[in-house]
Order: structure tokens, then C-alpha cells, then sequence
């Protein structure tokens, strides 16, 4: 079970914006984030669902997708994301030593939701988050750290099998399926 859900867990950059994501949905998925593990159990993530077609639209605005692809500006009307979810730190609480790592394991646990509920997601670091915090009146204290799309996917991913040392790039095909390369196992196993 677990493995598929692993393998299934692509980063989706298509979906069918037909498909409207609650607000309810997005707090049982966030759900998942609040029981993982946090280093010194600090939780020092706070965390931001966004749905409402105004905010959605100030993000898809303000954000960079896929860096590999540099003739494809993002999604397009109809194929966006329904649900943001902003990752934040806040000024008012001390940061956990462990943020970063906190951050990657409570977006796995959340993607990993997604995926059991028929949706998916992607990851999001290249934003500009001056006008993202500004247009939305985030408390200055807030700063954003991370934004993770999801949608109901429409787009295939496969996995393609590559050597160490092969071009890592992913990258789409004429049918548009998005080919992600992961190195084979023998050669990520460290032997002494």
C-alpha cells in the first residue's frame, strides 16, 4: 500500500481545475502534517489553505513552475491547481533547529494524503513572496517558506530508470507525459 502511494506521488503540475477542492478537505490532509513527527516536537510550522478563487489567483500570479522546462510558463486556465497550502514560519516563535527537515516530512505526510484521496500535488519553492504576503494582508510576523499546489491530477508521470551520472532533468514527451529520471538503486547503495 504504502509503496504505491510512494510511487504515485509525483510532482503533478496538471490537474483539472474543474474539480474544486474544500476547504474541509484541505484541513483532513493538514490533519496529517499535525501528527508527524517534528523534531523536539516544537511544531514551529504554521500553515495557510487557500481555495477562495481570489487568493488562488494572487498566487498562480506570483509563482514559477517547473524549472526544467523552460518554454512552459505553468498550467493554464483550466488545468491549475484548486488548493494552495502555504508552509509559514512566524516571527513570533522560535524557529526548531530541525524547520527544514519538519518541512519536508510534514509535505511528504500531506502528499501522501493526497494521493490516498485521489489528488496530488507539487512543491513549490520559486515564488515571489514580497507580493504574495502583501496581496493577501499576511501578518508581518508570518513569512512564507514553502507553497504546495494540489489539484485533481490530469497528466501522466512515469518514472524512468537512469544510471548514476545520467541527465537527472525531467522533461515531457510529444504526448505531453511528464518522464521524471530516478537513479537506480545499485547505484545509490553505498558498499564498505
Amino acid at each position: 500500500m504504502i509503496e504505491n502511494l510512494i510511487k504515485n506521488n509525483r510532482s503533478y503540475r496538471i490537474f483539472d481545475e474543474s474539480y474544486k477542492i474544500s476547504i474541509d478537505m484541505l484541513k483532513e490532509i493538514l490533519n496529517m502534517a499535525r501528527l508527524t513527527s517534528s523534531g523536539r516536537n516544537m511544531q514551529t510550522i504554521r500553515f495557510l489553505p487557500i481555495t477562495k478563487a481570489s487568493q488562488l489567483n494572487i498566487i498562480y500570479e506570483n509563482i514559477k513552475w517547473a524549472g526544467y522546462l523552460k518554454d512552459w510558463d505553468g498550467p493554464v486556465e483550466g488545468q491549475r491547481p484548486t488548493g494552495f497550502i502555504l508552509f509559514l514560519s512566524d516571527e513570533k516563535i522560535k524557529k526548531s533547529p530541525t524547520f527544514d527537515i519538519d518541512l519536508g516530512l510534514a509535505c511528504q505526510s500531506i502528499l501522501l494524503k493526497s494521493i490516498e484521496e485521489g489528488l496530488g500535488g507539487c512543491m513549490i519553492g520559486a515564488f515571489n513572496r514580497k507580493n504574495i504576503s502583501q496581496d493577501l494582508n499576511l501578518p508581518q510576523n508570518y513569512n512564507i517558506e514553502l507553497i504546495l499546489a494540489l489539484g485533481k491530477p490530469n497528466q501522466k508521470v512515469v518514472i524512468e530508470d537512469i544510471k548514476e551520472g545520467d541527465d537527472i532533468k525531467y522533461w515531457r514527451d510529444e504526448d505531453n507525459t511528464h518522464h521524471v529520471p530516478k537513479i537506480v538503486l545499485d547505484d545509490l547503495i553505498v558498499e564498505i
